[in-house]
């Protein structure tokens, strides 16, 4: 009489999972990013850049006077209008990463014991970061936008208006 054994164990599969280099990018990519904000000429992708990293456009007599029929009296030497910096994605990513790399680490086991396949993980990882970036861009108050601003939009968030700019963080896993 012999004895067969079947070996279902799956490390050969893991292993080859685990030997390609995975990515997962959260953000603004794809074509949401490429998408005008609310009827503007800028891209969600590019409003997305001027809040994270702040910016100073340039006062031109055209915009000066648009400001002024809408009631902001810019003085005569302000050159530039200044954005500050918002960062809700690389403050968001440092807020949420323990988070994150926690439910990895229990995604791990789940993976380890085959239950699941490794691009359901990066899903499940990609899904996971982009909500908490998400909730993150919701909460930011700081620096509190200019009263002007405030007036236009009917709301003192800095990153909500539309709800084009949080909408359209996506993720990609490569």
């Amino acid at each position: 009489m012999g004895v067969k054994i079947k070996d279902q164990n799956k490390i050969n599969d893991l292993l080859k999972a685990f030997d390609k280099d995975h990515k997962i990018k959260i953000g603004y990519v794809g074509s949401k990013s490429d998408q005008a904000h609310s009827g503007t000429d800028i891209s969600i992708g590019d409003l997305a850049e001027i809040h994270e990293f702040g910016c100073k456009i340039p006062v031109s007599e055209k915009m000066r006077k648009y400001l002024a029929s809408q009631g902001l009296f810019l003085r005569a030497d302000t050159r530039y209008i200044n954005i500050p910096e918002r960062s809700f994605i690389r403050s968001g990513w440092d807020n949420a990463e323990d988070e994150v790399m926690n439910k990895l680490d229990e995604l791990i086991g789940e993976l380890v014991q085959t239950r699941i396949p490794i691009n359901i993980l990066l899903n499940m990882i990609g899904l996971e970061a982009k909500g908490k970036l998400q909730q993150y861009a919701r909460d930011v108050s700081n620096p509190p936008n200019h009263p002007f601003t405030v007036a236009q939009k009917g709301s003192s968030n800095p990153l909500v208006d539309t709800g084009d700019l949080i909408g359209a963080m996506d993720y990609e896993v490569d």
